[in-house]
């Protein structure tokens, strides 16, 4: 379970539900198992890709917060060997997971509000679907800023699911679909960040933003909407008889497919269209003056 501190005054960062709790121990919660490379042409492809670009030209230490079983880094090991590649994680459960699994990687436990290392140890800090799950964003950046060197390079994928113009900002009080209630119950999404917001925050704690792109757009955000239809509809009970759970099961699948590869040709087209929920960030933290 996530153990911090009482959140910051900053607004921006604030949870709106301070008393959501979510069992990261719990197995099934578990992110970042098995391989990943970036010549699949799917949606995890395309964050690898992105940070891989990113990154060309910046080398020596990188940590990755909430690494998970650890997916992500066996990727930079076999992309980047030049680096030095540490992990951090909430959940000892996904760490054993992560050291088992091997590589030329340290992990260690750790909050990402209270990371467990020195000021400016890093020269790299990435993250993937983390800041979405923080009961305090600014508190989470400022650790960013702490353990980052001065021009170091910080780059992350952030699920903004308040953005507008999308289906997520359609569906934000729908009854029917609602999907952010889904993505906190099934997942811990506990904050509903912009672009915007998260753009601010980087900058007020002087990681000055070079880069950002965009994904899951049209497409990402249906296969996003039905995988937590389906969530819903198995474990909450509303699928009881047999043959209602293979429907939905049947009906997912259909949309999954094809969405899943589908939404990496139209992401690759629409790079700077901000209409959607995946946002890519890349900041260099200023220097020291």
């Amino acid at each position: 379970m996530l153990k911090t501190r009482p959140p910051s005054t900053e607004p921006a960062a604030r949870s709106a539900d301070p008393t959501f709790a979510f069992d990261y121990e719990d197995p099934r919660t578990v992110e970042g198992r098995g391989a990943l490379r970036a010549d699949t042409q799917d949606l995890a492809a395309l964050r690898l890709e992105r940070c891989l670009v990113a990154l060309r030209g910046v080398s020596g230490r990188l940590l990755e917060i909430g690494c998970g079983a650890g997916r992500n880094l066996r990727a930079f090991a076999h992309y980047r060997p030049d680096l030095t590649l540490q992990g951090v994680d909430i959940s000892r459960v996904a760490l054993e997971e992560a050291a088992a699994a091997g590589g030329p990687i340290v992990y260690r436990l750790g909050d990402a509000l209270h990371l467990p290392y020195p000021d400016a140890s890093f020269d790299i800090v990435v993250l993937f679907d983390v800041l979405e799950h923080v009961p305090d964003v600014g508190r989470a950046v400022a650790e960013i800023a702490r353990v980052l060197r001065p021009g170091g390079t910080f780059h992350g994928f952030v699920p903004c699911e308040g953005n507008r113009r999308t289906l997520f900002a359609l569906l934000r009080h729908s009854r029917r679909w609602p999907i952010h209630r889904w993505k906190r119950d099934h997942i811990g999404h506990i904050q509903i960040l912009t672009t915007r917001q998260m753009h601010g925050i980087l900058e007020a704690h002087g990681l000055i933003v070079r880069d950002i792109t965009y994904s899951f757009h049209l497409l990402g955000q249906i296969h996003d909407i039905v995988d937590y239809w389906r969530r819903e509809q198995l474990a909450g009970g509303h699928a009881r008889h047999p043959l209602a759970r293979a429907g939905v099961k049947l009906v997912s699948r259909a949309v999954f497919y094809p969405t899943w590869r589908l939404a990496y040709h139209e992401d690759k087209r629409r790079l700077r269209d901000p209409r959607a929920i995946g946002v890519h960030l890349t900041a260099v933290k200023e220097a020291a003056t």
